[in-house]
C-alpha cells in the first residue's frame, strides 16, 4: 500500500479508493454478505451432521436448494439491472434468517434449517448481482479491472472470516449453543448490512444514475 501511495501511476489507487465512498461501502457490504453466506453454508452443514445426526450426503442434499434458489433469484435481477431493491432484500433476508438460526435445535424440525438456508440462497443471489452492478456503476471506467479484482478480494476476505468464526466456535465440538453463538454474530452482521443499505445515499433513487453519468 505504501508503495502504491508513492507511485505516480499506481496499479492500486489507494487515494482514489479512499475518495470513492460509495465503492468502499459496496466492497464492505459485499464482504459482510459473503461472511454470512459462507458461515451458514459450512456452519449449518457441520451442525446438521453433529446435531440432528444427518449423514454427510444428507446434509449436503439439504443445502442443495440454497444454491438452486440463488441461481433462480439472480437471473431476473441481472436482466433488469436492479441494485438497491435486491441488496435491500438480501439484507432483510440475512437478518431474518440469522434470527431464525437462534431457534435451531438438534431435536427440532429440519424444515427450519431448510428455511434458513433458503433465505440465505436469496441473500446470495440477490446481493451478488446487486453489488456487482453497483460496482460497475461506481467504478471509474479506466480502473474497472482493478475494481473488480478488489471486489473479489473482499469476497474472499468474507469467506475467510467465516471460516475463522466457525473454526473458533466449533473448535472442540459442534453444539446447538455454538450454532446460536454464530447466529447472534450473524444477526449483528445482518443489522450492519441493512443499515449500510438503507442509509447509503449512493443507492437511493438517482444515486446510481449520477455515478453512471459521472
Amino acid at each position: 500500500m505504501w508503495w502504491e501511495l508513492r507511485a505516480a501511476t499506481p496499479f492500486f489507487d489507494v487515494r482514489g479508493l479512499a475518495s470513492n465512498g460509495a465503492l468502499c461501502r459496496t466492497y464492505v457490504r459485499n464482504g459482510l454478505i459473503h461472511l454470512g453466506t459462507y458461515t451458514v453454508l459450512y456452519g449449518i452443514t457441520q451442525w446438521l451432521e453433529a446435531g440432528p445426526g444427518y449423514s454427510a450426503e444428507a446434509a449436503g442434499l439439504i443445502l442443495v436448494p440454497m444454491g438452486a434458489l440463488s441461481a433462480l433469484v439472480s437471473g431476473p435481477i441481472s436482466r433488469r439491472n436492479l441494485v438497491r431493491g435486491p441488496i435491500l432484500a438480501a439484507a432483510l433476508c440475512m437478518l431474518v434468517a440469522s434470527v431464525g438460526m437462534l431457534f435451531l435445535s438438534g431435536t427440532g424440525p429440519v424444515v427450519l434449517a431448510v428455511g434458513v438456508t433458503l433465505l440465505y440462497g436469496i441473500v446470495s443471489g440477490a446481493a451478488a448481482v446487486g453489488n456487482q452492478i453497483a460496482l460497475y456503476a461506481q467504478s471509474p471506467p479506466e480502473s474497472i479491472g482493478t475494481a473488480s479484482g478488489l471486489f473479489r478480494t473482499f469476497s474472499y476476505t468474507g469467506s475467510i472470516a467465516s471460516a475463522t468464526i466457525t473454526g473458533l466456535i466449533f473448535h472442540s465440538t459442534v453444539t446447538d449453543s455454538g450454532l446460536h453463538t454464530i447466529a447472534a454474530i450473524l444477526v449483528g452482521v445482518g443489522a450492519v448490512v441493512l443499515l449500510m443499505t438503507v442509509l447509503d445515499p449512493a443507492l437511493r433513487d438517482g444515486g446510481l444514475a449520477r455515478w453512471r453519468s459521472g
